[in-house]
């Protein structure tokens, strides 16, 4: 089943899931039989189903102890039949739902066993089974956070590596919203939103807020919630200015009319300008918002009148922020901007002969860094306003700059207008010629022949 739009469905599929395998009927007595689980095992999960109250089940586990570990390990690691693991690991899960505490009995046996708790388990994070490998994650995201051991290392790395996968597949997984939950939970911790971002998390979070966001406001609440508790980090933080995010999360600010999802979306704003310690960072975080319009969205917010004195505060500090940045923005710093973000849109610089003459120089700096930008542009973009912007600042270069045609064709510039002559929309196939005269023009003026 492919996500509707229901959002309903995104909440309750894992628990409906759930629902079912809690009324399946067992029989452990066939295992044990078969001597594929010991009778000491049949014996403490037949018991601790019989408990009919939480009084009561804690009572068996500190009857059994460490053998009711070993009890859920053989379970999950011995016995192939999915229906089987996956009911056990349902048990596990509201056990530790009904009192996180009882992770301790996980984390005695692993001391004794010399590992890790959260090995008892990781394997089962390769089965094809989707509920057995969220219902893990829900396991393990308990221990990590509740428990008096840490997930670190390659086992944290590989859990976080399996969380980012699940939500790349967007709405093609109805788990989505159970593997976003456990972010919600995890990045508590700082250790943990470090590991997510070093796994090109952002990436992965950015795509889950576009494939989502037909699925209703809920979903996108929890997603920015995590983006949100991933920037209290500095290092995340300064991550996020590399991706996507500020360019997502502004167009859902400009047309979401949810407060919840405003309020997390400007929290997470304040926190990319607070988190970031290096001015230069702080900087290039107030540049990306100026450039995708946070300024004009934040004028239309406060029209709406917030009661919510948080959201205010976060508005209030946003604007004078972003405020600050604007009285000193040079045009060129504006121009960087663009560039940067990959939006480029027809702003007064691109036309004004000042800027090209006193700047054009400024695209070779950093062994030709922004000049590369704008005509990888040229080969990637897909829209045909970037496509135009693009073109026609290449011909400007070549213009007001004296070795501007010589260095478009060393990085390949020329033959990516020449393809742009070939495109469908009229305007981009325009602004390439215009730009491919200009490289011409300056070859004449080279050779003497003007």
């Amino acid at each position: 089943m492919v996500f509707g739009q229901n959002q309903d469905l995104i909440r309750t599929h894992f628990q409906k899931e759930a629902d079912k395998v809690r009324l399946m009927k067992t029989n452990w007595g066939l295992f044990t039989r078969s001597r594929m689980i010991a009778q000491s095992d049949y014996d403490f999960i037949v018991t601790y189903e019989q408990a009919d109250s939480e009084a009561e089940r804690s009572t068996v586990l500190n009857a059994f102890k460490e053998k009711a570990v070993y009890a859920f390990v053989h379970l999950v690691s011995q016995i192939s039949k999915d229906d089987y693991v996956k009911y056990t690991l349902t048990i596990v899960d509201d056990m530790l739902r009904e009192d996180v505490s009882r992770t301790i009995i996980f984390e005695d046996v692993a001391v004794l066993l010399k590992r890790t708790p959260f090995s008892f388990f990781l394997a089962l994070l390769h089965r094809q089974d989707q509920y057995i490998v969220h219902t893990t994650f829900s396991i393990l995201t308990k221990m990590a956070v509740f428990g008096n051991i840490k997930l670190t290392g390659d086992e944290l790395d590989y859990f976080m590596g399996s969380l980012k996968e699940s939500v790349n597949r967007g709405t093609y997984n109805d788990y989505i919203a159970t593997a976003v939950r456990c972010m919600q939970t995890l990045f508590r911790i700082n250790a943990y939103r470090v590991s997510f971002v070093n796994l090109n998390g952002y990436e992965s979070l950015t795509h889950a807020l576009y494939s989502t966001r037909k699925c209703g406001f809920q979903i996108q609440y929890q997603i920015i919630y995590c983006t949100w508790l991933l920037t209290f980090n500095g290092h995340a933080a300064e991550m996020a200015l590399s991706g996507n995010l500020i360019q997502t999360i502004a167009g859902i600010l400009g047309n979401c009319q949810k407060e919840k999802v405003i309020r997390m979306i400007v929290s997470t704003l304040r926190n990319l300008i607070q988190s970031n310690t290096d001015d230069y960072m702080k900087k290039q975080a107030c540049l990306q918002m100026i450039q995708n319009r946070i300024p004009t969205k934040l004028d239309h917010l406060e029209n709406r009148k917030f009661q919510d004195v948080d959201l205010i505060d976060d508005i209030n500090y946003l604007h004078g922020e972003l405020k600050k940045v604007v009285q000193v923005l040079t045009s060129f710093d504006e121009y960087e901007s663009e560039l940067r973000v990959g939006s480029l849109h027809w702003s007064p610089v691109h036309k004004c002969e000042v800027f090209w003459t006193e700047n054009a120089h400024r695209l070779t700096e950093n062994r030709q860094e922004l000049l590369k930008l704008l005509i990888a542009m040229l080969e990637k973009s897909d829209d045909p306003l970037v496509l135009c912007v693009a073109a026609h600042d290449i011909g400007e270069f070549v213009r007001f700059h004296p070795r501007g045609k010589l260095q478009v064709e060393e990085l390949g510039g020329k033959e990516a207008l020449m393809r742009l002559l070939t495109v469908k929309d009229p305007n981009v196939r325009y602004h390439a010629l215009l730009a491919a005269q200009k490289l011409m023009i300056n070859h004449w003026r080279d050779l003497g022949l003007e």
